[in-house]
């Protein structure tokens, strides 16, 4: 086995002690990824071939055994987003429906609508990016800037808006697709933790293991599944001591703000989502809780090749580090979309310089700010002012021709490597029934309705 220098991981941040550990967790997933592996596989691994590396070999080894690993990735290119004004909004009451079908006549029945823009507005323009299996991609940008519009999108959340146009595809799927058939496959969580209080950390993770269990034609064992997986995510993500104590809420006295962040991590690895959207979660956090929970999704994009594309305010240069891509927003423009080790010198190319002592993230987040910003001498008339100016010569550079072109490279070989065809028998077979009961294949849920009900009686 090729073993290479393994860097020392920090254990305190900012004094404080650090509870995940990205090289302990590795080492428990590939202990319960053997243990789960067919009996010629774990032969292989027993008897390794020369030069054998276990890292590519369970990468190169998708949809073989639980935990699960699927080759998915995330493409979206020239998205735009239309949302309707505020003042067609109002509080529903009794007489709602009744309004509506007024309203709906009045403007023809929607027909007013397809004809004319009406009050939509804007909410973002031509956003372009890929995010393969195994990358993090870092969205930054101010309040009110269009970053939670844009993860909504990405996590396949769109009731709320008027009008999407452009291409989103996920593993070649398409949103309408994933929506009615492969709802699991594309998960996003809010800023605000929603659990049952009540319950101990050990009983949700419990739950949402079994509603996601396998059926038996990739699964001979699920009660052994159920204990070491259960027992895998407890380690992984620091979570052993707090195991038996209750989730509790902002009434309820549980377990601690970053705890639960991890929680909702642990319980998302659970479901077995491909493509993880994680919308200003590190709110209310302090540091080191802040940096575990980047750690932990961290681990999901390294070891379950997941696509994981994540908005968190203020982040530490240590937070910044453990992401891939980094895009920055500001009134619904993309300004940058790119490695993280190459922003601030695009950034310089047009220019706009980093103070020494300030943070990249903050750094990033600032570029329009003309208070905050530091234009480099010579640059004062040329630097761009406006999200505008900063969007045109964003679409004219280089590195715009690059992310156009990484999403094309990304988009062909998904279907070069035949995933979407891929990922749909894998997902069939996992669902409970579907030997039996051909229209199983058409749910979007992996257990039957009996077996969700069982469970939920339980519980």
């Amino acid at each position: 086995i090729n073993i290479e220098p393994v860097p020392i991981e920090k254990t305190t941040s900012f004094g404080e002690p650090l509870h995940v550990s990205i090289t302990q967790a590795t080492s428990r997933f590939q202990t319960i990824q053997r243990s789960f592996a067919g009996e010629e596989e774990e032969a292989a691994a027993e008897a390794p071939p020369a030069g054998f590396d276990l890292q590519s070999w369970l990468q190169n080894r998708p949809m073989k055994g639980p935990p699960f690993t699927k080759r998915v990735g995330l493409v979206f290119k020239d998205l735009d987003v239309y949302g309707s004004d505020v003042a067609d909004k109002h509080i529903a009451s009794l007489i709602t429906p009744i309004y509506k079908l007024l309203k709906s006549s009045i403007r023809g029945f929607g027909l007013f609508q397809l004809l004319s823009s009406g009050n939509k507005r804007q909410l973002l323009h031509k956003i372009t990016g890929s995010v393969a299996d195994g990358e993090m991609l870092l969205v930054l940008g101010r309040p009110g800037s269009g970053c939670s519009t844009l993860l909504r999108v990405l996590g396949n959340q769109r009731k709320t808006y008027t009008r999407i146009d452009g291409t989103v595809l996920y593993g070649g799927l398409t949103p309408k697709e994933v929506q009615r058939h492969y709802r699991g496959e594309v998960a996003y969580n809010q800023e605000d933790d929603v659990h049952f209080p009540t319950l101990t950390v050990r009983k949700t993770l419990e739950f949402a293991i079994n509603c996601k269990i396998p059926s038996r034609q990739v699964l001979q064992d699920p009660e052994r599944y159920r204990r070491e997986f259960l027992d895998m995510l407890l380690d992984m993500y620091g979570l052993k001591g707090c195991a038996d104590t209750i989730v509790g809420n902002a009434f309820l006295r549980g377990v601690s703000g970053g705890e639960r962040k991890r929680v909702s991590i642990a319980e998302q690895v659970a479901s077995g989502a491909s493509v993880d959207v994680w919308d200003g979660s590190t709110r209310g956090l302090d540091s080191s809780s802040a940096l575990d929970y980047v750690r932990s999704l961290r681990i999901n994009a390294d070891l379950l090749q997941k696509s994981v594309v994540a908005t968190i305010y203020q982040a530490s240069e240590s937070i910044y580090q453990l992401f891939d891509k980094v895009m920055v927003i500001d009134e619904g423009r993309q300004l940058y979309f790119g490695p993280i080790d190459k922003a601030v010198d695009y950034f310089g190319s047009i220019g706009i310089e980093k103070p020494r002592r300030q943070t990249t993230s903050d750094f990033l987040t600032g570029v329009t700010q003309l208070h905050e910003r530091r234009v480099r001498p010579g640059w004062e008339e040329r630097a761009p002012k406006t999200a505008e100016e900063f969007e045109q010569l964003w679409m004219q550079s280089p590195e715009y021709q690059q992310t156009t072109q990484d999403a094309k490279q990304l988009y062909e070989q998904i279907q070069t490597d035949h995933r979407p065809s891929e990922l749909r028998t894998f997902i069939d077979r996992t669902k409970m029934g579907t030997s039996r009961l051909k229209f199983r294949r058409k749910s979007p849920y992996t257990t039957t309705f009996v077996f969700q009900f069982y469970l939920l009686i339980i519980r």
